[in-house]
């Protein structure tokens, strides 16, 4: 029968699985206490947050988001990083913390609901921030406004000249006489 504290459990879990863009199951065997606080504290900073929990407390949670693709990550000491807002700079603090002499051991994780391979976190890097994303959304949308805006305006230039020039031929022979 499972205590209040595990359900509780499970439930944090869910709702950290179903608001999360991005998670990173990785071991984190050989890491000091003091050396995981600076990793999440980096990890805070890219919107992400990492924590240690249960396997099975995990799956139960997988199971409930319908992200059971996580279930064949968890063994062992597991460490969940959940990504809320910039998975590429998240994925970035990670791959940094899986160099050197103690390397964080990323197993996989999900991007969305898709399985992301071990090596996959150099791949997540390249993609645009949520910031640069909006930019390139709101240039492709602005670049045919601004062609029409283009268009029209040309159009009443071009009239505004060929009155002007009817206007200065109208005028011209009276002025030249007097």
């Amino acid at each position: 029968m499972p205590t209040q504290r595990k359900i509780d459990a499970v439930e944090e879990l869910t709702a950290k699985l179903d608001r999360t863009q991005m998670a990173i199951v990785a071991d984190y065997r050989g890491f000091t206490v003091a050396e995981l606080t600076e990793l999440r504290a980096k990890l805070r900073e890219s919107g992400a947050e990492m924590i240690v929990a249960k396997n099975t407390l995990l799956r139960l949670a997988a199971r409930n988001t319908g992200r059971e693709a996580l279930e064949g990550l968890l063994a062992g000491p597991t460490a969940v990083t959940f990504a809320y807002d910039d998975v590429a700079k998240t994925a970035k603090v990670l791959l940094d913390a899986t160099k050197g002499a103690k390397a964080l051991a990323v197993r996989g994780g999900l991007l969305g609901t898709n399985l992301l391979p071990a090596d996959g976190l150099e791949a997540v890097t390249k993609l645009p921030s949520r910031e640069q994303a909006l930019a390139q959304i709101v240039g492709g949308v602005a670049a045919p406004v601004s062609g029409v805006v283009g268009v029209i305006n040309a159009a009443i230039s071009n009239v505004a000249f060929v009155i002007q020039a009817r206007i200065d031929q109208l005028q011209g022979p009276a002025e030249g006489a007097a």
